[in-house]
């Protein structure tokens, strides 16, 4: 089971920072002072690392990922997120309206440790364990999915160790640990990616924005998940 890829969309807009994107694409700029500042959300996060890694590899300035809230006002140089984080951050002006980028599609799993008997979303309507899922806005589709099985004992959490060790889980891929997956009936977190408003670094960010959504970059991006 992996991350699904999407085609790059195309950036649009007259932004002077998009005329670096072919350049950055076909030779990164050199790591220089100070490294990029890459926000991401912690569904997309374990990705961008393992994309920033590659990009670090292939000569790009080297890559700082903290994980967070879009909305939150800081000198970002890109910012990473699911499909409603990252428009909510381009409406609060903090990122770029005009380079996003859409990167992949996250499934979500139910992911249970010790292998046991649930093999369906429906499952858990019979099940008394608590089902652990991540808090926030992107968890809005699984949110739906678990009310509209009648299951009531949810505890929602930004903790990614808890999300991991928790008897079942209803995770993005991307937060899934060892042990059982089992596929769901739940529309894929959409990842998107953009700069943001006061990036510090504008050409090596749009280049690397670029290589997100990259043939390379989505393969990378693909093919990461938790530990």
């Amino acid at each position: 089971m992996y991350v699904q890829t999407r085609k790059r969309s195309p950036l649009s807009g007259s932004s002077a920072l998009l005329a670096a994107l072919v350049v950055g694409i076909a030779a990164p700029a050199a790591a220089a002072e100070g490294a990029l500042k890459v926000r991401t959300s912690a569904i997309a996060a374990p990705c961008v690392e393992a994309v920033g890694q590659a990009w670090e590899a292939r000569g790009g300035r080297s890559v700082s990922v903290e994980t967070g809230g879009l909305r939150d006002r800081g000198a970002w140089d890109v910012l990473v997120g699911s499909g409603v984080e990252l428009t909510r951050a381009l409406e609060g002006g903090e990122a770029d309206v005009a380079t996003d980028v859409d990167i992949a599609t996250i499934p979500w799993v139910l992911h249970v440790p010790s292998g046991g008997d649930v093999s369906a979303l429906s499952d858990l309507t019979r099940s008394n364990v608590e089902i652990v899922m991540p808090a926030g806005d992107a968890s809005y589709e699984a949110r739906r999915a678990l009310a509209e099985q009648g299951v009531r004992r949810v505890l929602e959490t930004t903790d990614a160790a808890r999300l991991r060790s928790a008897p079942v889980a209803l995770v993005p891929l991307s937060l899934a640990g060892p042990g059982k997956l089992v596929s769901v009936d739940i529309p894929p977190i959409r990842v998107s990616a953009a700069l943001g408003m006061r990036a510090r670094h504008a050409v090596d960010a749009a280049a690397f924005v670029s290589y997100l959504g990259s043939e390379d970059g989505q393969q990378v991006f693909a093919t990461c998940s938790a530990q």
